[in-house]
């Protein structure tokens, strides 16, 4: 198309956008599970409990993929609401279509009905201002575990799937806005203003491309120096070039040179692809009259802009590491303090679930000398060790692991699957040995197995056992269970029926049934995790965060290849949950778990919700706060 004729960190946080949060945290190379994950919190957001809550114990597992910034930029985002009002008002008149110009019905719809501003604005990006990021409880807890977190666009779920819509809308109803601007600019017509109803010759819709220009100006002015920023209000003069648009004398190619030319300069080199590419793609759609090329232009502007500042944002996150690290227990103390305070954040159900595992500890030992100073934190990794083994998925871990939930479910479907591995290394050794068969080396048919029968349960990433998609692959477990017994049994590789009944029907009952096959590889996988997670947190308890997460390497460097897969995967759930409740206990244990220990022993008969729980001996799940 030719429009040529043809940073405080803690403070004054009061944020709207806990349920639109824009960006979510991941770490390079690799997918996050984060089940029950709260979005993005800071130290003053409002909150309402009874949301809280729901997020906490009900909400949606959602499952973060992995999205490489290196892709060419796709601008989603939707911008908040009352941004969106504000800059909507700025443009309330409305603008008759010519009947001449015959849009058909979709265009039409999208011109009327698609968003009023572009997917990335200032609004949306300040999600990622260095003063919201050091006042992210999410990011403040992912920093301890991921070494190399960064933002990226939400784009998951139905949340993503409406926000690629509605982007899709917004870019498509531009295109048409900017053919009517070209039509009447060719055609010597002029676009009238309405300020009354549609009339049925020449409906009116409000256009776009002010908002736009506004908006293009607001984000390159947080992302260029300010020394730049004359030369931005020069050349993005809102009210001149939309003068420009409709005498039809918009240098639109010359423009898009110029911000390139400024993007180059600030931007980092892997963008200036990006800058050429749109620089091409406005310049051929206006010597092609192809709007829509024209606004694939566009897109990849914005999308250049986003990136932008998602770079910044990320070279933030590395820069300040250390210091969110560090900071990460009196952060935490004061964050849950404060929402308790105002009652926003109800953790005595936590408590008294503690509470009630000391009390059960203490009736059962029969040497009371045995408790010493790590005792109080060990029972919190036994009865949280139990919720992850249990056969049952619990409904819920404790209110007071909410920010912990995605890692804690993660480490619970890790444990389920490992004891599943175990069980169909069971029946595969037992049908082996039915059949006479031998193993010449049992660790290098181990690890063969493993490979192969891995992958298939890890389609249980959710910690349930009665996870549809993990019952559908029982099929697919049994038959490479028969391959691989029939290699070692020497037979064809054709597996006939016969050999893959009987297996699949002992898989179909132990792993669905919590049998005495279950229990015996349950009870083994508990010791072993018991003894590891003690090792580590022993360690742990005399580090301080940062000492932690960088005594954290692949375990496979530590070892040197010296010990087995199942040892490995083992040591690394045990780190990971050490870690996690060293953390978790420095700050929950003086505001919460060992508050007025004192009156601990008088917790259970004065407190009737205490009683009844430890009457049921239930540590298996928490109840809701």
């Amino acid at each position: 198309m030719d429009l040529q004729k043809t940073k405080e960190a803690r403070r004054n946080m009061r944020s709207k956008q806990d349920e639109s949060s824009e960006y979510c945290l991941e770490a390079y190379g690799k997918s996050n599970n984060s089940k029950n994950l709260p979005k993005n919190d800071s130290l003053d957001h409002p909150h309402d409990s009874q949301n809280n809550e729901s997020s906490a114990d009900d909400s949606e597992r959602s499952h973060m993929t992995n999205q490489s910034l290196s892709n060419v930029p796709q601008s989603t985002s939707s911008c908040p609401a009352d941004a969106q009002e504000g800059l909507q008002r700025r443009s309330s008149k409305m603008l008759a279509i010519p009947s001449i110009l015959r849009l058909d019905a979709k265009r039409l719809r999208l011109l009327r009905s698609a968003k009023r501003l572009p997917p990335v604005t200032k609004e949306t990006l300040s999600e990622l201002d260095l003063h919201r990021i050091m006042a992210n409880i999410n990011l403040r807890m992912d920093a301890n575990f991921d070494r190399d977190l960064h933002f990226k666009p939400d784009l998951d779920g139905e949340k993503g799937r409406r926000k690629r819509r509605e982007a899709a809308e917004y870019w498509e109803s531009m295109a048409t806005e900017i053919l009517v601007y070209s039509f009447c600019a060719s055609n010597g017509l002029e676009l009238r203003q309405e300020t009354g109803s549609d009339n049925v010759d020449e409906p009116t819709f409000e256009p776009r491309l002010p908002a736009m220009f506004e908006t293009l100006q607001d984000v390159l002015k947080t992302l260029v120096p300010e020394r730049d920023h004359p030369s931005v209000m020069q050349n993005l003069d809102v009210s001149l070039m939309m003068q420009q648009i409709r005498k039809g004398v918009l240098d639109l190619v010359g423009l898009a040179t110029w911000l390139a030319g400024l993007l180059k300069t600030h931007c980092a080199p892997m963008r200036d692809e990006w800058a050429d590419q749109m620089v091409e793609q406005i310049s051929s759609g206006s010597e092609a009259q192809d709007m829509r090329r024209v606004v694939d232009g566009l897109r990849t502007l914005f999308g250049i802009l986003e990136a932008m500042k998602l770079d910044v944002a990320n070279h933030q996150i590395r820069a300040f590491r250390i210091l969110l690290i560090e900071d990460t227990v009196p952060f935490l103390q004061e964050y849950f303090m404060k929402r308790m305070a105002t009652l926003d954040f109800p953790v005595e159900s936590s408590r008294i679930w503690y509470l009630n595992l000391r009390r059960r500890e203490l009736l059962s030992l029969e040497d009371r000398s045995k408790i010493d100073s790590f005792w109080p934190i060990g029972v919190l990794f036994r009865g949280l060790s139990d919720m992850l083994l249990q056969f049952d998925s619990p409904r819920a871990f404790p209110k007071t692991f909410q920010f912990d939930s995605g890692r804690l479910w993660q480490l619970r479907a890790d444990l389920q699957n490992l004891i599943n591995l175990d069980i169909c290394w069971y029946i595969f050794d037992v049908y082996v040995q039915s059949q006479q068969g031998y193993m010449p080396s049992q660790a290098e048919t181990y690890a063969t197995f493993r490979s192969r029968i891995w992958p298939l349960l890890e389609g249980n990433d959710d910690g349930y056992r009665e996870a549809s998609r993990w019952q559908g692959n029982i099929s697919s477990v049994a038959l490479e269970i028969a391959r691989m017994a029939s290699v070692v049994c020497h037979r064809d590789d054709m597996v006939c029926d016969d050999v893959i009944a009987p297996i699949e029907r002992a898989l179909e009952w132990h792993l669905s049934h919590e049998s005495s096959v279950f229990q015996l590889f349950q009870t083994a996988a508990r010791e072993k995790l018991l003894e590891r997670i003690f090792s580590f947190a022993k360690k742990y308890l005399h580090m301080s965060p940062l000492a932690i997460c960088e005594s954290q390497r692949p375990l496979q460097s530590q070892y040197g290849g010296s010990v087995s897969q199942r040892h490995m995967d083992m040591d690394f759930i045990a780190m990971r949950l050490a870690h996690m409740v060293v953390l978790h206990w420095r700050v929950w244990a003086p505001i919460l778990y060992t508050r007025d220990e004192s009156s601990e022993s008088r917790t259970t008969e004065d407190n009737p919700d205490l009683a009844h729980l430890f009457k049921n001996g239930s540590t298996s799940a928490c109840p809701r706060s």
